[in-house]
Parts: C-alpha cells; structure tokens; sequence
C-alpha cells in the first residue's frame, strides 16, 4: 500500500464500481470458475465450522464463480451481494439454487443473518474511508455464532494496480484497526496471514 496518494487514485476508487459493470464479460472471463489452491484451502478454512444447510453471505460475489459456486455444491445457503448489476445478474441466471442481489456493501442492509460473512477479494477495493463504513455493516450481519473471513492489504493506505488497460484500486486499513473491529464485535481471529502482497483474516464469535 503506497502513501501519499499519488495523481488519481481517488479518481480509480470512485470508478470501481463502474469498471466491474462495464468490463463484467471480461471479469468473468478472467476470474473463471475454478478455484485457485489458496481460494480452496481459505473456503476449507472458512467451512470447518459451518454445517450443511447453514447460511452464508459473499459480499462482493462477482459472477458467482467460484466461491459461491462451491458454497452452493457444499450444501449451504448462499446469499451474494455485489455493486454491479449484470454481475449479479448473471449469478442469479448461472446459479438459480442462489440468491443474488445488486447491494453497496457500504450500506448493505439485508434484515437478516447469517453463519458465516465473507468477503473475499472484495473489501479491499474500498477506500479506507469507506472500509470504516462497510465493515461494522458486514459485521452486523453475523449471527450470534459465526464465522467471517475478508481479504485486505497489508498496511494502511492505497495501491494502483492494472486490469486489461484499466487502473484497478486497492485500499487498506491498519492492521489493528481490523482488530478492533472484529474484537468490539465480539469476534476472535482464528487464522490469518500478513503478507505485503495482502492479508487474510478469519475470524470466529462463539455466540
């Protein structure tokens, strides 16, 4: 994550949403419908204390493919949310035992819980500033004994990257600020890593 910000940045932040909706064939084309080994060793993870049947949230669900895919073919009850509309409309059409839905997961406000949260290569692509707002949000769609796993970057700030010509945007809060959210949530990390080409955290409430 780079800090200070460089020419624009909050431009490429701004646009994300856009990009993914206006590039979704391509996205879709990308990202596949395979699991990645980390993709499957991470759901494994997020899995273990999940029962068939239980629900879950992907926030950030993209196409549906892979990781609501598979929580699907594992027998749980997917619900996923993502700001493009034809990428969630395409996961309503790909994956009808589903339920898909267009949400900013900014002011995600579903009226229910779920067993497990996850938000995997999603959050990251929020500013800091708007992180702060969407995490509490996510959070409070866990039951009372849940599991919630997201991907972040390493440190605070903002990263630039490139997707088929486009600048694609990265942010990230401070480590302990994750921690403190997931702890005033009465959440305990189970697993993790920290890494500077990102973090993984997995987290746990005991109802």
């Amino acid at each position: 994550m780079s800090d200070p910000v460089a020419p624009g940045v909050f431009d490429a932040a701004a646009d994300i949403v856009d990009l993914y909706d206006r590039r979704s064939s391509d996205w879709i084309a990308d990202r596949g419908a395979v699991l990645t080994e980390a993709d499957r060793l991470w759901l494994d993870r997020f899995t273990a204390s999940l029962a068939p049947g239980d629900t879950v949230l992907d926030v950030g669900c993209g196409s549906g493919r892979p990781m609501a895919a598979a929580l699907l073919d594992r027998g749980f009850k997917v619900t996923g949310v993502d700001s493009s509309a034809r990428l969630a409309a395409h996961a309503a059409a790909d994956l009808p035992t589903g339920r898909f839905l267009q949400a900013d997961m900014r002011t995600l406000k579903l009226g229910q819980t779920f067993a497990g949260v996850l938000a995997w290569h999603s959050l990251f692509h929020l500013s800091p500033e708007d992180q702060r707002l969407a995490l509490p949000g996510l959070l409070a769609h866990c039951a009372p004994r849940s599991v919630v796993m997201f991907s972040s970057g390493p440190r605070l700030g903002h990263a630039m990257g490139e997707w088929r010509g486009e600048p694609l945007y990265h942010g990230s809060l401070e480590p302990g600020a994750y921690e403190a959210e997931l702890a005033k949530h009465g959440f305990w990390i189970e697993s993790g890593v920290r890494a500077d080409d990102g973090s993984v955290w997995l987290a746990r409430r005991d109802g």
